[in-house]
């Protein structure tokens, strides 16, 4: 196992070789046709697939945990290539959606209940989208971005000076608001600001927060969880909108949007957030379910029930 000194060292080592070979690498997808970008992103998971590295082994520890006893070992691993493709290729379709001419961007993008969108914002109490790293979920935003709405993005600037560039670029292109995550008290306050002047936030609820918070139920297994889009939806009466990305149809793509997720309250704020999340991570586990293949099945979601360390 890799210590922490060494992961340091190599995390140092990648991002220089980034600022090598990405370059040609975007100039080549820039260049090529979209079609094109999909069977590069397809020949490099092969690729990443022939290695048997320390991602393919949390990503199989997960899936096991989760479908164990309900899929077979064949399709479990089915699962697993089909994802490590999605994931892939959707990195490379990302930097080419920002390359395309808007109408070809947009249309490549259906919106599915853009009428709830529509109905929630009139109330100009601002909307925070609850969304997954399922399908190409940059492109949720980016879609909307570019349908004229006013949303920005709470992620964690990579660390990777050259891709945190990159991403700064890209969400500028399309006009994407950017509220850097891992700065947790002006990321509130940016957050509230955008809710207030009637704006959208989108925030992605399925990874371990970085701090201690409320434990939730997902898929059968006890999990921290972010108690963000529960707590300003309640200090802010911001409307939450479950809304995920997937692919259909090939290498298109539907954004779901559901109907406005009703808080349920008792008086008793901890324990409201603590039901309400756990009510909001079981509607986004149902499209997991659904689309196990492009969930992002990399995380150290279930640190509490998986020995990562020893995989």
């Amino acid at each position: 196992m890799m210590t922490k000194k060494w992961r340091r060292k190599w995390e140092a080592f990648g991002g220089k070789l980034t600022f090598i070979i990405a370059p040609p690498i975007i100039l080549l997808i820039k260049l090529i046709p979209l079609s094109g970008v999909y069977l590069l992103g397809t020949a490099f998971a092969r690729i990443a697939g022939l290695f048997s590295g320390r991602r393919k082994k949390i990503a199989l520890a997960n899936l096991h945990l989760v479908f164990g006893k309900r899929k077979s070992e064949e399709e479990i691993n089915a699962i697993y290539r089909e994802c490590l493709t999605r994931t892939v290729t959707s990195f490379l379709e990302a930097m080419k959606f920002c390359f395309l001419p808007p109408p070809v961007a947009k249309g490549l993008i259906e919106i599915v209940g853009k009428e709830h969108l529509d109905a929630t914002l009139k109330r100009g109490k601002g909307i925070i989208i609850a969304g997954l790293h399922l399908g190409n979920f940059p492109l949720l935003a980016a879609k909307l971005a570019m349908e004229g709405y006013p949303i920005a993005v709470i992620i964690k600037k990579p660390r990777n000076k050259y891709l945190a560039r990159l991403y700064t670029r890209m969400t500028d292109t399309v006009g994407v608001g950017f509220i850097d995550g891992r700065e947790r008290r002006l990321a509130a306050q940016q957050s509230l600001r955008q809710l207030r002047g009637g704006g959208i936030v989108y925030i992605i609820i399925d990874q371990n927060p970085p701090y201690p918070d409320i434990m939730v139920d997902f898929f059968g297994y006890a999990v921290p969880s972010f108690k963000g889009p529960v707590v300003l939806a309640m200090r802010t009466g911001a409307a939450i909108l479950p809304a995920f990305i997937v692919y259909s149809n090939g290498w298109r793509h539907k954004l779901f949007i559901e109907k406005p997720f009703t808080l349920e309250t008792t008086g008793d704020q901890e324990r409201d957030v603590a039901h309400n999340l756990a009510r909001l991570m079981k509607l986004a586990e149902g499209y997991i379910e659904q689309y196990p293949e492009q969930w992002w099945w990399w995380h150290r979601r279930w640190k509490r029930h998986i020995d990562y360390k020893h995989l």
